[in-house]
């Protein structure tokens, strides 16, 4: 990793990011002028949430328009686990914004919201995606992980690559080599025997993390840091 991409200050640019005068919506200017308190001539990072980034350099600032002027665009390769899905039920209040923050700078690809029988209720995903681009700027990723949509468990298909379930009678986690997997994370109360069920018929397999019960972003964080770990001991 580019020292920059440490310690740079990053904006989220329209998709696809090119070369030449880049234009920023009026909240990321806003997030520009008054929070990071950018002045013309300032070095910033500019990633368009499609796998785009660039350096540039302010150029123009108003009160609801910041222009930069962009030399060039790369796609760096973004971590292994881009090829992990959380596949979760939301949990109450505004722990599963925090769950997104947290998943999202570990890296995950994408964040599907799962409705089941013991679901109470589905989270705002307007709110959690604007989480989202918080959190990668906050780390300088260039891809935005996709949060949601929410599917009906009735509906549930079985998605590409690998397929696990985490249970508390599942064996070891053993991510492997890093390929396309979903990570399956049930409600506060539980799958119900019929929803366990059709996960195995799916070819789920069943795993632990840890023999404490655990809340549903503690889950989720914990898997995603395990798959992590792994994966990118495989890259190097």
């Amino acid at each position: 990793m580019h020292s920059y991409e440490r310690t740079m200050r990053t904006l989220l640019a329209p998709a696809p990011l090119r070369p030449g005068v880049v234009e920023l919506a009026s909240d990321e200017a806003h997030h520009g002028r008054t929070v990071l308190r950018l002045a013309v001539g300032d070095a910033v990072r500019l990633v368009d949430g499609a796998g785009n980034c660039g350096e540039a350099r302010v150029n123009l600032i108003e009160r609801h328009r910041l222009l930069c002027q962009l030399d060039a665009v790369s796609q760096p390769a973004g971590p292994a686990l881009e090829r992990l899905t959380i596949v979760t039920a939301a949990p109450k209040g505004n722990r599963f914004e925090d769950m997104v923050r947290g998943l999202c700078e570990l890296g995950v690809g994408a964040i599907q919201v799962l409705r089941t029988s013991r679901s109470v209720r589905d989270p705002k995903l307007d709110r959690a995606r604007r989480v989202a681009v918080e959190a990668i700027k906050q780390c300088g990723r260039a891809r935005l992980p996709q949060v949601g949509p929410v599917v009906d468990f009735t509906t549930l298909a079985k998605p590409p690559g690998k397929l696990i379930l985490l249970d508390r009678d599942g064996g070891k986690a053993c991510p492997g080599l890093p390929e396309e997997t979903s990570i399956v994370i049930g409600p506060e109360g539980g799958f119900s025997t019929e929803e366990r069920d059709r996960l195995l018929e799916l070819g789920a397999q069943t795993v632990r993390l840890a023999s404490p019960i655990l809340r549903i972003e503690t889950a989720a964080l914990a898997a995603a840091a395990v798959w992590a770990n792994v994966w990118e001991q495989h890259e190097q």
